[in-house]
């Protein structure tokens, strides 16, 4: 299997580079614009599940469409992260570039690992409870807790970087920024997309927890 892997290097990192952007950074973006619903109001947030659960043969997509094509990407990247060059700042990336290949080896294990968990605390809980399920005041248990606070905004911050420079490295691996001036619009680029997912992100943080509707919230 390792050497499997190695003969395909060149392959393996194109698919895990394309897997990132769709579906993991298309997820990314949809999922923190309706998860900043939360920072309208308790119903608005309620829409999300509420919705959903009127999709049909939601649960294939969810699995063929975002699971699935989702570990894919995970366990390739923990792979790439595992047997990556460390060795410093090369001629190709320059200082800059390898300490953001080291930052999104590192992010990425960490999100693999919290993603998980994640998955379990949020969308493992919903399919337990049902139709009934109240995503307000699950999110609002969960993150009044500063603990829990700290860690989902770095969760968010953590998941924002590695979208945005993700498009980077799919820019530059596929070969649509070959010139030192498209691969800095791709980086402003991605890093612009990374950094609204992030206000979208913490502002449902806001609406969960330091909002006048998140303070008197009877659950």
């Amino acid at each position: 299997m390792k050497a499997l892997m190695e003969k395909n290097y060149f392959l393996i990192r194109r698919l895990h580079s394309i897997l990132g952007i769709i579906p993991f950074g298309a997820f990314f973006l949809m999922h923190m614009f309706l998860n900043s619903r939360a920072a309208q109001s308790p119903e608005q947030y309620q829409w999300v599940p509420d919705t959903l659960d009127q999709v049909p043969y939601l649960w294939a997509i969810e699995i063929g469409g975002l699971f699935l094509p989702m570990l894919a990407h995970a366990v390739l990247g923990v792979w790439i992260a595992v047997t990556g060059d460390y060795g410093g700042p090369s001629k190709v990336k320059g200082f800059a570039g390898n300490i953001g290949y080291i930052i999104q080896r590192v992010t990425g294990i960490i999100l693999f690992v919290a993603v998980t968990y994640h998955v379990i605390q949020t969308w493992w809980v919903h399919k337990q409870v049902g139709h009934d399920f109240d995503i307000y005041a699950h999110m609002n248990g969960i993150v009044t807790e500063p603990v829990w606070l700290v860690a989902y905004a770095l969760f968010v911050l953590m998941a924002a970087w590695h979208f945005g420079f993700g498009i980077y490295n799919f820019m530059y691996r596929w070969g649509f920024a070959s010139s030192r001036g498209s691969q800095k619009i791709s980086l402003a680029v991605g890093l612009g997309l990374g950094m609204l997912g992030l206000i979208m992100g913490w502002a449902s943080l806001w609406g969960l927890v330091f909002s006048e509707w998140a303070k008197t919230y009877g659950g």
